[in-house]
């Protein structure tokens, strides 16, 4: 090490240093004819023209402010069964069960009522083909085209005489005898057929003079509105649907033995809980006995002694 070198580098590092300090001084106060290099603040705008120079852009317009509705003048208090209210947590409140919604809700809540399921069953089953056979009779001269055909309307109860096979029932019913033929049966008896041309349902038909045909090969499923008898639907299978009083009615099963149709029910009773879906089991109208529907003797006798 050489003490020499390094006393003389400490001082030239001194003496760097106090000469800095000094320009500084000098610059900062204007010394010397120079500018500070910050000037103070009532020269900036001397030292700076373009201090003095507007903002360039464009101002934009003030927004104005929000105005409340005078006529509000607080807001309400939530009720305690409103949704979005947040209870007490130490204060609880008394629950029950409510089996309109299937929950529960506050006690104190008005229940919302059931309202009817709206439709009933009128009939389920195959189709019956109304004309019957009744009675038949050759002709006088022997030959089958001049066979007569008696045939009977069961729903309307209307009677054909006279019918021939290539003519119509009448002028205003387009069902034409093609063929008749007597068959025997495996019991011994004789069954008469008729086979019918229904220009009305586009199709042959075979009757005969036991009993109404049905169709086998479709169903028919009559419903009716419990509030408005005369309005009524025909469906022929499980899916089918349809609307009422803002409800919607769906097929969802069909028991041809039981005599029974499911239906499912899907409204909304409740905004706020969404859609809702019931589903039921309708049957056939228990038929009315007439005996019980006609009051006895007794019977009568009793509603005059209280009158």
């Amino acid at each position: 090490m050489n003490f020499k070198k390094d006393l003389l580098a400490l001082f030239t590092a001194l003496g760097i240093f106090i000469l800095s300090f000094l320009g500084y001084w000098a610059l900062s106060d204007g010394l010397l004819s120079i500018k500070p290099l910050v000037p103070a603040d009532e020269d900036r705008e001397k030292a700076i023209p373009e201090l003095k120079q507007t903002a360039a852009g464009v101002e934009y317009p003030a927004t104005p402010k929000l105005a409340l509705n005078p006529e509000i003048k607080d807001w309400f208090t939530p009720e305690e069964n409103d949704d979005g209210w947040d209870y007490d947590l130490f204060t609880t409140i008394d629950i029950a069960w409510d089996p309109s919604q299937a929950e529960y809700v506050p006690a104190n809540k008005k229940a919302i009522p059931l309202p009817p399921f709206g439709v009933s069953l009128v009939s389920v089953g195959h189709p019956t083909y109304p004309y019957v056979l009744r009675s038949t009779v050759a002709g006088k001269s022997g030959k089958e085209e001049d066979r007569e055909f008696s045939i009977e309307n069961t729903l309307t109860k209307e009677w054909f005489e006279k019918c021939r096979l290539k003519r119509p029932l009448n002028d205003k019913t387009p069902v034409y005898p093609l063929e008749y033929k007597v068959v025997k049966q495996a019991d011994g008896f004789q069954q008469k057929i008729l086979v019918l041309e229904d220009r009305l349902l586009g199709r042959k038909v075979t009757i005969n003079d036991e009993k109404a045909l049905e169709f086998e090969d479709t169903i028919d499923v009559v419903i009716t509105a419990t509030d408005d008898p005369a309005k009524s639907w025909t469906f022929h299978k499980k899916g089918d649907d349809f609307k009422y009083e803002k409800a919607h009615y769906i097929i969802k099963d069909i028991d041809l033995v039981n005599k029974t149709v499911t239906v499912e029910k899907k409204y909304i009773l409740d905004p706020k809980k969404g859609q809702r879906s019931d589903q039921q089991v309708l049957s056939l109208p228990a038929p009315v006995d007439p005996k019980s529907a006609t009051p006895t003797s007794k019977e009568k006798d009793k509603t005059k002694l209280t009158k």
